[in-house]
């Protein structure tokens, strides 16, 4: 029991910091940008017709029907770029961070589909 209570504020610090509330709606995409780099942390996307440039803790919610999304990261030597396409979302939306699309693991079936460092 003494160590319940150390544990539980740990885990509520923790939900805290690590589960931010960007909002999701119905069918949409929410794209965060989660970088914490101080240099070459913007964030390019584009998709339906939509495009925006996130600088970090910012996000965007893209247009509903939003199948194909682009993103590009630009450093002092290189851009990385990529392709994801999603299937069409039915129920609840999803949230995509940056690090998702690096790694493939999208949420809502959801896939990188082309990754490009030019």
């Amino acid at each position: 029991m003494k160590y319940l209570q150390p544990t539980l504020l740990f885990f509520l610090a923790f939900c805290l910091l690590a589960c931010k509330g960007y909002p999701v709606e119905d069918g949409k995409i929410t794209v965060i940008n989660d970088s914490r780099d101080s240099e070459y942390n913007t964030l390019q996307i584009s998709g339906s017709g939509f495009s925006d440039t996130l600088s970090p803790r910012e996000f965007a919610i893209l247009p509903r029907g939003t199948r194909t999304i682009k993103f590009s990261r630009v450093y002092k030597d290189h851009t990385r770029s990529y392709e994801v396409r999603c299937p069409e979302l039915e129920g609840s939306g999803i949230r995509m961070k940056l690090i998702d699309v690096h790694v493939n693991r999208i949420a809502g079936g959801c896939e990188t589909v082309a990754s490009s460092k030019g």
